[in-house]
């Protein structure tokens, strides 16, 4: 019985990951290794797009089924085994999407031409995704973060986000998103914007709408000025925790006491270049003391 228990361990580890290479070594000599190994085998026919399921787990079933002379599984190790096997076919289906997903990381910038001729610009720690199957008869993505949109005309095109939607014909807009934050600015044409109270918000030339916090703020800005497709991220008397969620994906760093400046808004611009410069920018234009220690800024009030 001790054997058998320590045996499970074993099992149980190698399943984890969490042998010492000793232990793996030892354990790879075992027959409780050898059998398992084949089962684990078996998952390579996944990598195949036209492998057969039911064959697989037909050879999964003859591997595991009592033999003569030959020591029966673990039920529970069996069960170990078919979950570690619907995750990879997770991970088959998951290759295998019609989705067609772009992630930025911090101070990333990337620039995408849509299938249509649209293009996008996709800011720093954001994500953009679309069906490729279905985007000549519906053109929509989906946003986490923040993007520049240029669109060719052509059937509605959507972008949908948590916080809201913005439908257009064929436009400029930029879309910035957040938990509980919507921002939308048109630069050319039309846009039809609509929060998660489905309320919907016409804007032209030089408009824009922010959701934040279930108020909602209009205003009109010159389309002409730099923005942070230009290297300057640019704001309108935004909730300062927008501002400095902004800082943070652009520059990768941490920081910390945000709470206390809550309320605060901030209209203005850093740069998207220089690190030292930019917080400099923002926490001096607003009287806040910070200091900055490898990559973590720590706010006080002055």
């Amino acid at each position: 019985m001790e054997s058998e228990r320590n045996n499970e361990i074993d099992i149980a580890k190698w399943l984890s990951g969490k042998l010492t290479p000793q232990e793996k070594q030892t354990f790879e000599q075992s027959e409780d290794y050898k059998a398992y190994a084949k089962i684990i085998n078996a998952t390579e026919k996944l990598k195949d797009p036209a492998y057969d399921e039911d064959a697989v787990f037909a050879k999964i079933k003859e591997k595991i089924a009592p033999q003569p002379n030959v020591k029966k599984l673990n039920l529970r190790y069996v069960y170990g085994i078919a979950a570690a096997l619907v995750i990879l076919f997770g991970l088959y289906v998951f290759m295998n999407s019609t989705t067609q997903t772009f992630e930025t990381s911090f101070g990333e910038q990337l620039a995408i031409n849509l299938p249509d001729g649209s293009e996008v610009i996709l800011n720093a720690k954001s994500t953009l995704h679309y069906d490729k199957d279905t985007w000549n008869k519906e053109r929509t993505l989906y946003l986490d973060g923040e993007a520049y949109f240029e669109v060719t005309k052509g059937s509605p095109f959507k972008v949908v986000t948590d916080e809201g939607t913005v439908e257009v014909l064929g436009t400029s807009f930029n879309v910035d998103t957040n938990k509980n934050f919507f921002e939308v600015q048109c630069y050319t044409g039309k846009v039809n914007v609509t929060n998660t109270d489905d309320k919907a918000h016409i804007l032209t030339k030089g408009k824009a709408v922010r959701t934040f916090d279930n108020s909602v703020t209009n205003w009109t800005f010159d389309t002409t000025e730099k923005n942070w497709i230009s290297g300057l991220s640019s704001f309108n008397n935004t909730p300062l925790l927008e501002v400095i969620d902004a800082l943070e994906d652009q520059y990768q760093i941490q920081i910390q006491n945000t709470a206390t400046f809550a309320k605060e808004r901030f209209t203005g611009r850093f740069t998207n270049s220089n690190r030292d410069v930019a917080l400099k920018t923002v926490f001096e234009a607003m009287d806040i003391d910070y200091k900055l220690n490898n990559n973590i800024v720590t706010l006080s009030k002055n």
